[in-house]
C-alpha cells in the first residue's frame, strides 16, 4: 500500500515516517503545489492532505486533486477540529476526516481501511452488469449505454452498495455509518452525493429510488 501525506510542516512529515514507514509505502510532500505533478508522474493508493498550507489549503488541493485524479481516495489528517472544517471536507467528498491528534494504531487501521473499500475483495468478480450499466470495481469507472463515468470515491462507494444489492433498501443511517464511520454528518450530505451520482449514471439512474422515510433502493 503506497500512501502520499502532504503536509507544509517538515516536523510532521519526518513524524509521519517515524511512525508508518513500516506500515506503508510512503511519499511526504511538504509543497502541496507539486502535488499534481507528483501525481502525473507517480501511482499513490491514498492521499492525505492537511488544510492549513500556505500556497495552496487542502480544500482547494482537493478540488485540483479530484479534478485531474478522481480515482485517488483522499484523507484530510488536520489539527483543526472545528464542524465547519469537517463537515466542508466531507462535503467534498473525502474518505475520511481525521483530526489530531490521533494514536497511531487508530490511524493505521483507518487507512487500510479505506484503501480495502476501494479495493475490491473478490479480483474475480470486478464488474457488476446490470441493463445498460457496468460498474468497473477495480477502476472505480461506470459505464452507461458504453458511455465511460469517473465516479468520485464516495459515488463509487453508493452505486456499488446498491448494484451489489438491487432491490434492497438502505436507510440514510445505514449509508452514512458506511460512507462517514466516525462522524456525524447531515442528511443532505448523502442527498448531495445522490443527486451528482443519478446525473452522472443517467438514464439508468431513474432506477435509483427514494422510498419516503425509508431510505433508498435500487429497483431492477
Amino acid at each position: 500500500m503506497h500512501i502520499t501525506i502532504v503536509d507544509d510542516i517538515q516536523e510532521n512529515l519526518d513524524l509521519y515516517k517515524d511512525l508508518l514507514e513500516d506500515q506503508f509505502e510512503l511519499s511526504l510532500i511538504q509543497d502541496p503545489l507539486k502535488v499534481p505533478s507528483f501525481l502525473s508522474e507517480s501511482k499513490t493508493d491514498l492521499l492525505v492532505l492537511d488544510i492549513h498550507m500556505p500556497g495552496l489549503n487542502g480544500f482547494e488541493l482537493y478540488g485540483k486533486v479530484q479534478e485531474n485524479f478522481p480515482e485517488i481516495p483522499v484523507i484530510f489528517l488536520s489539527g483543526d477540529p472545528s464542524e465547519e472544517s469537517v463537515i466542508r471536507g466531507l462535503n467534498l467528498g473525502a474518505e475520511d476526516f481525521i483530526v489530531k491528534p490521533i494514536s497511531l494504531n487508530e490511524l493505521v487501521a483507518r487507512i487500510k481501511n479505506k484503501i480495502k473499500v476501494r479495493k475490491p475483495l473478490n479480483t474475480n468478480n470486478n464488474t457488476i452488469k446490470i441493463e445498460n450499466f457496468t460498474l468497473h470495481c477495480d477502476m472505480q469507472l461506470a459505464e452507461v449505454d458504453g458511455k465511460k463515468i469517473q465516479l468520485t470515491p464516495i459515488e463509487f462507494k453508493l452505486i456499488h452498495l446498491f448494484s451489489k444489492n438491487p432491490n434492497k433498501i438502505f436507510s440514510r443511517d445505514y449509508i452514512s455509518k458506511l460512507l462517514w464511520p466516525d462522524v456525524h454528518v447531515q442528511n443532505q450530505n448523502i442527498d448531495t452525493h445522490l443527486s451528482n451520482l443519478r446525473k452522472k449514471l443517467l438514464p439508468f439512474s431513474k432506477n435509483i429510488k427514494t422510498i419516503k422515510s425509508r431510505g433508498y433502493i435500487l429497483r431492477v
